[in-house]
């Protein structure tokens, strides 16, 4: 156990020494990318969520009692879970704009929520 959190404190070290020298392009590259994928992967979740509510909630009907309770309750919390995933869709871009540039800017979210953003997403000037 001792060996463990001597090589976690190692890795920790290393990542925090190699982050400190890094470039504020890469940083606007990874901030972009994060942006772009949570969106891509927060949609799909979403829909997916919806879908298999749909589903618990119409084979819960088809069911005893108890069963179709359980399941009313299960696909409740799953569309739930999808409104919490469109909330988390639409703050996040502003959130990691306010990050980057100081404030909620409109112009961020366009052109920085990228995989590859290649304007002045940093706030500080071009980045190439």
């Amino acid at each position: 156990m001792k060996n463990l959190n001597l090589l976690v404190f190692f890795i920790s070290l290393l990542t925090v020494l190699s982050a400190e020298s890094a470039d504020p392009a890469n940083i606007v590259k990874a901030m972009g990318s994060l942006c772009a994928m949570l969106q891509g992967a927060l949609a799909v979740g979403m829909l997916l969520l919806i879908i298999v509510a749909a589903i618990v909630y119409a084979v819960g009907q088809m069911l005893g009692a108890e069963t179709r309770a359980r399941a009313s309750v299960w696909a409740t919390a799953m569309f739930m879970g999808s409104l919490i995933g469109a909330v988390i869709y639409i703050i996040v871009p502003w959130i990691l704009a306010i990050m980057m540039k100081g404030q909620a800017d409109s112009s961020w979210v366009q052109n920085c929520c990228t995989s590859d953003p290649g304007t002045d997403c940093f706030g500080v000037g071009a980045t190439e």
